[in-house]
């Protein structure tokens, strides 16, 4: 009983260890993303937003941060993903607020 306990509170430490992907999206066209983007970003046309987050297979609950060239398409895009049921997404804004929010997080 005791070892079966400790196995257990393994897992559940294990498991509570295991940061979420934060997923970092451009939601740019492909030609803007090609010319310049944040390292590490995946790039998502704005209007594909939901039907490709989803295919990619991001959980509702993981993070998503997203940006564009000034941030009003990251921000359509967060109302969207928002309205159907993500619930940590942040709008860094332009693509340069992203590369400096982006950087200074991964630093």
């Amino acid at each position: 009983m005791l070892m079966r306990t400790l196995l257990l509170g393994a897992a559940l430490l294990a498991s509570l260890s295991v940061q979420a992907k934060e997923w970092l999206i451009d939601v740019r066209t492909a030609e803007e993303f090609s010319a310049d983007h944040v390292a590490g970003a995946t790039n998502i046309e704005f209007q594909q937003i939901v039907p490709q987050v989803s295919k990619l297979g991001i959980a509702k609950q993981e993070p998503i941060r997203l940006y564009c060239r000034s941030g009003r398409r990251a921000e359509s895009a967060r109302q969207a993903l928002i309205h159907n049921g993500y619930e940590n997404v942040i709008n860094l804004g332009s693509i340069s607020d992203a590369k400096i929010k982006w950087k200074s997080k991964k630093s």
